[in-house]
């Protein structure tokens, strides 16, 4: 027996001195909680609410017999478990049967012998709460389980809305870069009207000290500054329109969206001596807010920019390629800027993972354009090819 449990015993039979004869037996084995009924009713009804440890059942009594108790008894989920010791002075082999298919645990003929007795009810009471104990444990395990799952859940859920802080603290790291880049970009841009402005200021201002102004010339002037303040507006516009994009998913023309984002550097681009050729061999459409697909292109080319400046090469070249092969729609950007190296290739994608110089790049560009590439269905890989690198948005 179990240490530290005190068996509850119920007897249910109808005769007072068969009860007492079965307490005074148990009594000199061990100590035992004793609870009594006269009729298998009264035994159903205690049994469901103390829930004791064993059943000592009586086969013939008055009100309700042994048999229909047992029956109520295993159909009742809070009792169907528990061992039935019939004591019965049914003594026919049948009885027996009948007695075990009933679903009683074990069966004593009376008159019964005590030590018998003793060692029935002890072997079904340790088996008993054996399983009690058990399944306590089970209980337990299962409730820890359910807290372990549910901190599981909470630190996925925390650990996803960390990535996603991550992701978003990167996302603007790079609109930022980008800001900066896009900036230069206008400067560079702005800087040819504004000394063409410039350069008709002094010459009006030249010809009005030289008498030789008249309305000709200054209908020329007016002429002449509207059309670069017109550029200049123009231009502001498009950059404003890119770091203002729709919110709405429409489909949207690859080539056009290509040449839209090559207008942005083109004077950049034309400084630092780096052509561009746009080869559309099948154009097609790709349904998303087209800025954010510009941001792609952007980061890719000026990857290229910035690769062309630190190896100094001389003959600065970028394609564009434009492709549908019938399963995948495909966008190449190849350069002759020397390629990149395999210590880092591998691992271009990742964030923070750069092969520009210290204090010259982040890394988050390359990054930000995979995530691009995954968010409308396609992936971004990249390849060293002859005096180069290829990078390859396939869908």
């Amino acid at each position: 027996m179990q240490d530290n449990i005190v068996p509850t015993v119920l007897i249910v039979d109808d005769v007072k001195d068969n009860r007492l004869m079965i307490k005074l037996s148990l009594k000199k084995s061990g100590t035992y909680r004793f609870l009594e009924a006269t009729n298998g009713k009264e035994g159903v009804d205690i049994a469901i609410k103390e829930l004791p440890h064993i059943i000592l059942m009586d086969a013939v009594m008055p009100v309700m017999g042994g048999f229909e108790a047992i029956e109520l008894l295993r159909a009742n989920p809070r009792t169907k478990k528990i061992p039935i010791l019939m004591i019965s002075g049914l003594d026919r082999k049948d009885d027996k049967v009948k007695a075990l298919e009933s679903g009683i645990s074990d069966f004593i003929s009376k008159p019964f012998d005590k030590t018998e007795l003793i060692i029935r009810v002890n072997s079904l009471l340790s088996l008993y709460i054996e399983f009690l104990q058990k399944e306590q444990t089970l209980i337990a395990l299962n409730k820890e389980l359910d807290e372990h799952k549910n901190n599981l859940e909470l630190k996925v859920q925390e650990e996803i809305e960390k990535r996603e802080a991550k992701e978003k603290m990167l996302f603007q790291q790079a609109r930022l870069a980008s800001m900066g880049e896009m900036i230069d970009a206008i400067a560079h841009q702005w800087k040819q009207p504004l000394n063409v402005i410039s350069a008709y200021v002094i010459n009006l201002t030249f010809k009005h000290q030289l008498g030789m102004l008249d309305e000709d010339e200054i209908d020329e002037f007016q002429k002449g500054v509207t059309k670069q303040i017109d550029h200049m507006v123009n231009t502001l516009d498009e950059f404003r329109s890119f770091f203002r994009p729709s919110k709405d998913s429409v489909d949207f023309d690859v080539k056009n969206m290509i040449e839209k984002a090559l207008n942005l550097v083109k004077d950049e681009f034309a400084k630092k001596e780096i052509s561009i050729d746009l080869n559309i061999v099948k154009n097609f459409t790709i349904n998303g807010i087209e800025n954010e697909f510009i941001h792609l292109i952007l980061n890719l080319i000026n990857n290229s920019k910035d690769a062309f400046v630190e190896n100094d090469t001389k003959d600065r070249k970028i394609f564009i390629n434009v492709l549908d092969d019938g399963k995948h729609q495909i966008i190449e950007i190849v350069d002759n800027a020397g390629g990149i190296a395999d210590t880092v290739i591998k691992d271009i994608f990742k964030a923070n993972v750069t092969t520009k110089e210290e204090d010259k790049g982040t890394g988050i560009g390359l990054y930000m354009s995979s995530q691009i590439a995954q968010k409308y269905g396609g992936e971004l890989s990249v390849e060293n090819v002859k005096d180069g690198a290829k990078f390859t948005f396939k869908k």
